[in-house]
């Protein structure tokens, strides 16, 4: 097992990290030149000498430290000179402060590095969105080191298979605790907003954001969604290891230290007796409601506060099903096998899943304005 954790930058996460398997970290300046996969404002603030102390303090642990640069969005601005120029000062000096690799979302930004310094890593990331074996051979042709997997396919066995015969040729590395919707239909406008809310240059000043509304708003909904999400548990592991997958990514840069060692921890040890969603991201049920409280907004998020997922509880074989079924054909409507496993693990504030009956609700759409940081109502970043 080879693992990869975001970092929050506290170096205390190193002194935990080099107990287990962790082969790689990443990370990233707040807000950069080409943006990145997290909005600035849950990130710590970061600068070169802080960034140099943190990595030289990986390398000493034997952890190699990966810079994100895997924006879904250049808005444009490959086409100009003084950009690309800028962005060569850029790579020059993340590599002086002693970057070991990047991870891209862009294959612009795979030939540029690639070009300038072809012997650093780069990883594709997970914003690339490689859904099919197609695009995965693009990348590998490109000089990839490493193809981050799209969320979605964690669970599309009949791909994973396909895909076990590039290992000689390419790393493949899958998201074990991203909680996002399977088949989400906000993912291309969160990556974008992510992206443009990183961006040095950016003039969108917002301090959350609101696909993350729609997305619990589909949660709150059907809570069967959180079973339909495709993290990994760590009893579930073994799985991908007999495909010979074993680089596993743990998303973590906003988080504390005390949260990501136990996420770390309970996927190095394959076990965890407790809520599953104490180690996956879960913005839908931390995020949304203190936002609502913070805007006045409305109290129908705050039962996700309430949802505790047995992970004792799942069917030892349950994952077996994804093997022989394709989720990407059969409507979950139809199938209902992940309402099954709800019922068995799922509970809000004790009570079983088929005792909880909630009003449908709609995204209140009207408040979005209230998430900049120019309105009257300023929020934080504690999400």
């Amino acid at each position: 097992m080879r693992l990869v954790v975001g970092t929050n930058f506290d170096d205390k996460l190193i002194d935990e990290l080099k107990k287990y398997p962790v082969r790689y970290i990443f990370g990233s300046k707040t807000k950069t030149l080409t943006g990145h996969g997290r909005a600035s404002f849950v990130l710590p603030q970061v600068d070169d000498e802080r960034l140099k102390e943190h990595i030289q303090i990986a390398h000493d642990a034997g952890i190699k430290f990966l810079y994100t640069m895997n924006t879904a969005t250049l808005n444009g601005k490959e086409y100009s000179q003084k950009f690309l120029e800028s962005l060569k000062k850029e790579i020059d000096n993340l590599v002086n402060l002693g970057v070991d690799g990047f991870i891209v979302g862009m294959p612009f930004l795979v030939h540029f590095i690639k070009n300038e310094y072809p012997d650093l890593e780069i990883s594709i990331s997970s914003f690339s969105r490689v859904y099919n074996i197609r695009e995965f051979e693009e990348y590998v042709n490109m000089g990839a080191d490493t193809i981050i997997l799209h969320e979605d396919d964690n669970r599309n066995f009949s791909l994973l298979n396909s895909l076990s015969k590039y290992r000689n040729k390419v790393d493949i590395e899958l998201i074990l605790n991203n909680s996002c919707l399977w088949g989400c239909p906000y993912r291309r406008t969160h990556d974008i907003i992510s992206s443009v809310t990183s961006q040095s240059d950016s003039e969108v000043n917002v301090w959350f954001e609101y696909p993350i509304l729609f997305c619990a708003t589909d949660v709150r909904n059907d809570l069967a969604n959180i079973i339909r999400m495709r993290w990994i548990r760590p009893e579930d592991l073994r799985h991908y290891e007999e495909l010979g997958i074993d680089r596993f990514k743990i998303a973590s840069r906003n988080k504390k230290t005390d949260w990501i060692v136990r996420a770390v921890k309970a996927y190095s040890q394959g076990r965890y007796e407790g809520n599953l969603l104490d180690i996956v991201s879960y913005p839908q049920g931390r995020a949304v409601p203190a936002v609502m409280k913070k805007i006045n907004g409305p109290n129908d998020y705050d039962v996700l506060t309430q949802v505790y997922v047995d992970n004792t509880k799942f069917p030892p074989n349950w994952l077996s099903y994804f093997k022989y079924n394709s989720c990407e054909t059969r409507s979950c409507e139809e199938c209902r096998y992940c309402d099954i496993i709800a019922e068995k693990v799922i509970t809000v504030q004790g009570k079983p899943l088929s005792e909880i009956s909630l009003p449908k609700i709609k995204p209140p759409i009207e408040l979005i304005p209230r998430f900049s940081k120019d309105a009257s109502n300023e929020g934080s970043k504690d999400h």
